[in-house]
């Protein structure tokens, strides 16, 4: 993470430079193309080592928007680690109380969790409904280029 930014700020700077570093792959795919069209070999050459150039500039900073997209959800989670214990202790004081009132199953709590679980409560469903998104905006679907996808390695071919 750079420092003196916050991950969510981070996550939308590194997915500018992806989308800075897609335009000018874009570019030189299109000047290597009319290089191949006007059959200028003279130009060729030079316009193929700029495509191999951007295209693995552009792998790099695909890899920072992920790992920019992956920091700040790990913040995210990190940041209410802490409650895990708390919640434990409340299971644990759950499944006691369940106990000293004639309670004999062996996890009461974790019965509950699972009624809890059956009637819509689980992670799925909040990252089906999107609700982990907060004012940092940052999207749960990490960043990709379907330029790259589409184009990966494509100035290496005799025609485009």
């Amino acid at each position: 993470m750079m420092f003196g930014t916050k991950p969510g700020e981070h996550y939308h700077a590194a997915v500018k430079r992806l989308q800075k570093a897609e335009e000018k792959h874009r570019q030189a795919l299109g000047r290597l193309a009319d290089s191949l069209a006007s059959r200028s070999p003279d130009k060729v050459t030079a316009e193929r080592r700029e495509c191999e150039q951007t295209e693995r500039t552009l792998q790099e900073v695909l890899q920072e928007a992920f790992a920019a997209h992956r920091a700040y959800w790990a913040q995210r989670r990190d940041k209410i680690a802490d409650q895990l214990e708390e919640v434990a202790r409340v299971l644990a004081e759950y499944n006691a109380l369940a106990r000293l009132a004639g309670d004999l199953s062996v996890n009461p709590a974790l019965q509950r969790l699972q009624q809890f679980a059956l009637s819509g409560v689980t992670a799925n469903n909040l990252l089906t409904q999107e609700s982990l998104i907060d004012e940092a905006g940052v999207p749960q679907e990490p960043p990709d280029s379907a330029l790259l996808e589409d184009e990966f390695g494509s100035w290496r071919g005799a025609n485009r």
